[in-house]
C-alpha cells in the first residue's frame, strides 16, 4: 500500500498538465460560458452562435457539428474567420475533454475584444456520444 501512494500521486501530478483555465478572475469583466452537454449546445446553436471545431481539418471533414466553422488557434490569433462584430457569441470545441486549444481559443478571443465567448468541454465526443454517425 506504501508503494501504491507515490505511484497515484505521480498519475495524477502528470495527468494534472492539461488543467482548464479559471476564466473571469484575470483582470477582464469578460466571461467565457462553458457548455456542460450536448443540449447545451444545440441551445447555443438555436440562439446563434457561431461554432469552430479546432479539429484538425481531417478529423472536422468525416464529422462535425452543424454550421462550424474549422480553425486553428493561428487563424483566431490573427482574427481569421471571427466576426467583426465583438458580440457574436463564439463557441470553441475540440476533441474532447483533454483537449486545451478551446479554452485557448476563448483566450484569445477574449483578448480580441469579443464578449460573448462559450466552449464546449466536451467536444466532438460528447457531441456524437449525444448524436451518433449514422
Amino acid at each position: 500500500m506504501r508503494r501504491l501512494l507515490p505511484c497515484l500521486l505521480l498519475f495524477l501530478a502528470a495527468c494534472s498538465q492539461g488543467q482548464r483555465l479559471d476564466f473571469g478572475g484575470g483582470g477582464t469583466d469578460a466571461q467565457v460560458q462553458i457548455l456542460a452537454d450536448a443540449p447545451s449546445v444545440e441551445l447555443s446553436l438555436w440562439e446563434g452562435a457561431i461554432p469552430f471545431d479546432l479539429r484538425d481539418y481531417n478529423d472536422w471533414i468525416q464529422g462535425h457539428i452543424p454550421g462550424a466553422r474549422t480553425a486553428t488557434l493561428e487563424d483566431l490569433r490573427k482574427g481569421r474567420g471571427l466576426p467583426e462584430d465583438k458580440e457574436a457569441p463564439l463557441l470553441f470545441l475540440g476533441e474532447g475533454p483533454m483537449d486545451t486549444r478551446p479554452e485557448q481559443a476563448a483566450e484569445i478571443a477574449l483578448s480580441l475584444g469579443y464578449s460573448n465567448v462559450q466552449l464546449f468541454p466536451g467536444g466532438w465526443r460528447a457531441w456524437i456520444g449525444a448524436h451518433p454517425l449514422r
